[in-house]
């Protein structure tokens, strides 16, 4: 069977239409306030969802609400057709063409469900995985994902909204005195370089950091380091291996361009083997995707 062409944003036209503010859905009229349910939103985050036939990472502002849609007499079929309405009005598009229940897509993905779900921000695969729904909303600034399920008996709608925007830097990186500090008491340092998603190459934000290891490479010309990769644990372990060695190596050759002996740092790729905290949550993750300087 030949394989199926991957998902062209291009294909999803530019919207005009003016949007109302984000989450830019509104809970049904009749529903009473109780029964509306916001998890935490982000200002920041990534999610995967399905864009043709196979998971596409998004990064943005993230919504992430359900109701009951049930207590007000709405079917699941009634509520999807509402908001696919609602959104096609916006200019939004239905973009995947498989779900996460479908033993195609799970030949892919064949992680547990509780994994799956963890990384598209769904409450659950088996027991709503037939009842997805991803609509794009590309507008001249930015695109906007939406995402409809249904859960709970198919007696809960589940919605999810991604604005894509870039990360607003907050954390400033750490200086190299610090860093020759941390090393001498502690042997090793934790570096958050930004790159890409599922990338090695280096944001151009984090050439600061970059600039902080050269100074302290060149205030002790005596100084070796293993400059470790590391990686949150979701995804495939051999592809994190690889992603975690490829960004080290990234930041070795970043070093090296600026006249550092290459003889005096060591890549290596660690995937998830050593994570800093629990990989259950994002605030986890995210203390995990790192860049380590360790002493030789």
């Amino acid at each position: 069977m030949a394989a199926k062409p991957g998902f062209d944003i291009n294909s999803v036209p530019v919207s005009s239409v003016a949007l109302p503010p984000f989450p830019y859905l509104a809970y049904p009229d009749k529903l009473d306030d109780g029964y509306k349910h916001n998890t935490q939103d982000s200002d920041f985050d990534e999610v995967q969802l399905i864009a043709g036939h196979d998971l596409r990472t998004v990064e943005g502002k993230v919504s992430r609400r359900f109701f009951p849609h049930n207590t007000i007499g709405m079917s699941a079929i009634g509520s999807v057709k509402n908001h696919e309405n609602a959104i096609k009005l916006l200019g939004g598009v239905l973009v995947n063409d498989i779900v996460p229940a479908d033993p195609e897509f799970r030949k892919l993905h064949p992680e547990q469900d509780s994994v799956l779900a963890q990384k598209m921000h769904l409450p659950g695969i088996s027991n709503g995985g037939k009842n997805y729904h991803v609509y794009l909303l590309r507008t001249d600034k930015t695109n906007i994902w939406f995402v409809v399920s249904i859960f709970d008996d198919d007696n809960l709608t589940w919605l999810l909204t991604v604005e894509e925007k870039p990360l607003q830097q907050s954390v400033g990186f750490i200086k190299a005195d610090a860093m020759a500090a941390s090393l001498q008491t502690q042997g090793h340092v934790a570096l958050y370089l930004p790159f890409d998603t599922d990338s090695d190459v280096i944001k151009a934000e984090g050439k600061t950091a970059v600039d902080e290891i050269v100074k302290l490479l060149r205030a002790d010309s005596k100084l070796q380091l293993n400059i470790e990769g590391h990686t949150d644990n979701v995804g495939a372990a051999a592809h994190n291996k690889t992603l975690s060695l490829a960004r080290a190596q990234a930041v070795v050759k970043a070093i090296t361009a600026q006249g550092i002996d290459a003889t005096r740092l060591n890549a290596l790729g660690l995937g998830a083997e050593r994570p800093l905290q629990d990989n259950a949550n994002e605030a986890g993750r995210a203390k995990n995707r790192r860049v380590e300087l360790v002493k030789r």
